[in-house]
């Protein structure tokens, strides 16, 4: 028997353009693709600026061509890189003096440097402002991240190795430097990681509240009757009942990203901080401490050379844990919810070999290790020395962590949505359930929100012009039958499909729920979230490639395991081949 932890990772080799063995490089994930910038070659002792493209689909790597006419910035080692709107950011780093020939003759830098993704070229470096002021003293090792379109600069080390306790903020639309203020810890890349994300888990159950979103949308059951004194809707689901699940948006002034900076230090006891960032619409930003409110049974040990992420309502640590009796890759989770702290197990995919380089493949909800399989931990530690050999790929949905699907209609409009079903408004088509029993819809709306469902009216309606186009245009003349050709191969419309009703063969709750989710867009009733009816639409969704409605469905899924819904839940997402489901 494998343990389950096994079935959560996997390793590959990678191939292409591998690059050599680094130090102090950077990595940043952009879509489907992981760009390397930088660092210093083992073997030379040599620091580089080349760009290296993973592709995180295909295990390859490719050596990005730099243009010779661009400014290519001088090569550097233990600088950031973040990622905005398809450009690399670069900033700081350490380098070697200008016309030096010599690698011990060092200098540290404070430039800011941008690569288009798209064209592959370097943008002119930005002039150095008359007033320096703003303007971060050179650093290395130290930490970056990017929310609300500026560049946050934190901590770090100058030449000396002093430590530079103080936060910068550049501005990326104005390419700027518009603040700095005093930070009183330290932060660096040794000790410390400072994350953010693209997208924000908004929590509707608790911005709505109470309710008053739905009060203004009128009496439930007579939201769209003009008389508004004639009777509810019988059976309408009453707003108090309706379940919102938690949902992905992009960032806003009201609801922006925030940035989470982790730090451990002194390994021997360790000492754990976390602080939250959040942005400010007037271009500031305030700090939240957080660190005592992290529990759980376990907590993640030292933690050395961390590298972080947000996925959903999560915070991702990972970094290398030396001990005299033991070493490894760890990798640790902290629900923001709860604030829990829980031990993500990769199994033995990451039990031997060299790991240092970890990074998030947000759209696929994985965690990405790179390293060398065949390689030994602490050796390369004490040489800081990073391998792109091998990659492995931890599925995070396993561990009930993932990015929950967007909202397609607002919440407002979801419930004018179900309003719209409930009360039968434009309803010129019905759906029979398998015990006959009718609901009547919009076929209308059918046909915008299923796709099968569009395709099928449209072959049922070349069927029924070719019927007529064969009708004799004499009524006295009757022609001999055509026989069908065999080599032509025309598409059949659906028999459960007729002019005004389409029988769906279900029954009567799993057909209600399907439309509901077509109306809402959403699984927002009580009924679409009892177990049973999970399972069906799943199934529904896996049989009719409803991709949106089967990411609603996982995501609820997760949300209600339990022990007493484990066993359905795993049958189902077996059968509907979701195996992050699954496996969880």
């Amino acid at each position: 028997m494998y343990p389950i932890s096994d079935l959560t990772a996997f390793c590959r080799k990678t191939t292409g353009d591998v690059p050599p063995k680094l130090v102090g490089a950077s990595t940043t994930v952009v879509g489907s693709k992981m760009y390397l910038y930088g660092g210093r070659l083992v073997s030379e002792r040599k620091m580089v600026s080349d760009i290296y493209m993973f592709d995180l689909e295909s295990f390859k790597w490719e050596k990005v061509a730099q243009s010779p006419e661009d400014d290519i910035p001088q090569a550097r080692y233990f600088h950031s890189a973040d990622t905005w709107r398809n450009h690399l950011i670069i900033f700081g780093g350490m380098a070697i003096k200008p016309q030096s020939e010599n690698p011990e003759d060092l200098c540290v830098l404070n430039d800011v440097r941008l690569f288009d993704l798209t064209t592959r070229r370097w943008l002119p470096a930005a002039p150095v402002p008359a007033d320096s002021s703003l303007v971060p003293n050179a650093r290395y090792a130290h930490l970056s991240s990017v929310t609300a379109d500026r560049l946050f600069i934190i901590g770090g080390q100058d030449l000396a190795n002093v430590w530079l306790d103080d936060v910068y903020i550049f501005d990326l639309n104005t390419k700027t430097w518009i603040q700095r203020r005093d930070y009183p810890r330290h932060c660096g890349t040794y000790r410390s990681v400072a994350v953010t994300a693209d997208q924000r888990v908004r929590l509707p159950q608790e911005e709505t509240r109470g309710g008053q979103t739905s009060a203004r949308l009128g009496q439930v059951g007579a939201r769209f009757k003009v008389d508004k004194a004639s009777a509810p809707a019988a059976n309408a689901t009453q707003s108090d009942s309706l379940i919102h699940l938690p949902y992905s948006a992009q960032p806003t002034e009201d609801y922006p990203c925030d940035i989470f900076l982790f730090s451990n230090y002194n390994f021997t006891d360790v000492q754990r901080e976390l602080e939250v960032f959040t942005p400010l619409s007037d271009g500031d930003f305030t700090v939240s401490d957080r660190s005592s409110s992290m529990t759980g049974t376990s907590f993640p040990p030292g933690l050395r050379f961390p590298t972080g992420a947000i996925l959903g309502t999560y915070f991702i640590v990972a970094g290398t844990y030396l001990s005299q009796t033991y070493q490894s890759f760890s990798i640790w989770a902290l629900d923001l919810i709860n604030m829990t702290w829980s031990r993500i197990d990769p199994g033995s995919a990451l039990a031997s070999g060299s790991w240092f380089r970890s990074c998030l493949w947000a759209s696929a909800n994985k965690f990405v290790v790179f390293g060398n399989r065949n390689g030994n931990l602490v050796e390369d530690y004490n040489r800081r020395l990073l391998s792109w050999d091998h990659v492995t790929y931890i599925d995070l949905e396993a561990f009930g962590i993932y990015q929950p699907p967007p909202l397609v209609l607002d919440i407002p409009m979801q419930e004018l949505g179900l309003a719209a079903l409930e009360e039968g408004l434009m309803a010129d088509f019905e759906i029979i359930c398998d015990d006959g029993r009718r609901i009547k819809c919009s076929r209308k709306l059918l046909e915008d929100r299923w796709p099968w469902f569009k395709e099928q009216r449209k072959i049922f309606l070349q069927a029924a012009t070719r019927a007529l186009d064969a009708l004799p245009s004499v009524a006295s003349h009757t022609p001999l039958p055509e026989v069908a050709n065999a080599n032509r191969q025309e598409a059949r419309p659906d028999p459960r499909l007729t002019p005004r009703a389409f029988n769906l063969s279900e029954p009567y709750p799993i057909t209600l729920a399907l439309l509901q989710y077509f109306y809402s867009m959403a699984l927002i009733t009580p009924l679409q979230h009892a177990p049973a009816v999970l399972s069906q639409l799943l199934l529904l969704s896996s049989t009719y490639q409803l991709t949106h409605l089967q990411s609603l469905v996982k995501h609820a899924m997760h949300r209600a395991l339990s022990y007493a819904t484990s066993v359905g839940i795993y049958g189902v997402s077996t059968l509907c081949s979701c195996r992050s489901l699954q496996i969880r």
